[in-house]
């Protein structure tokens, strides 16, 4: 069984499914900020589970403190992070919350 995605907003739903030059105009980021997000939404959906997801170096998974604490987030780039949340116990359900520029 592979994990299975939601998305919990139009943002983050619209950049996976516009083609890419189409979320370079409407959401004014980078080419590569976009290509890398598809692609790691594709890693997140391709893996079976959370503990496969964090023994890939690349994602840098990693459980959020703060304000953001129940949240768990993946690399993009050194700029970017795909903030989560695990919805479902019984299943691996990620809602992805949002694309946010930590710098």
């Amino acid at each position: 069984m592979n994990v299975v995605v939601r998305f919990e907003n139009k943002k983050v739903l619209e950049l996976y499914e516009l083609e890419v030059n189409q979320g370079v105009a409407k959401y004014k980021l980078g080419k590569h900020i976009i290509e890398k997000y598809k692609f790691r939404i594709g890693q997140m959906i391709d893996a079976p589970d959370l503990k496969t997801m964090g023994q890939i170096k690349s994602l840098n998974l990693e459980k959020l403190k703060g304000d953001r604490k129940g949240q768990l987030s993946i690399r993009v780039d050194n700029q970017f992070r795909i903030c989560f949340r695990k919805l479902n116990e019984s299943e691996i359900i990620l809602g992805i919350l949002e694309l946010t520029d930590y710098h």
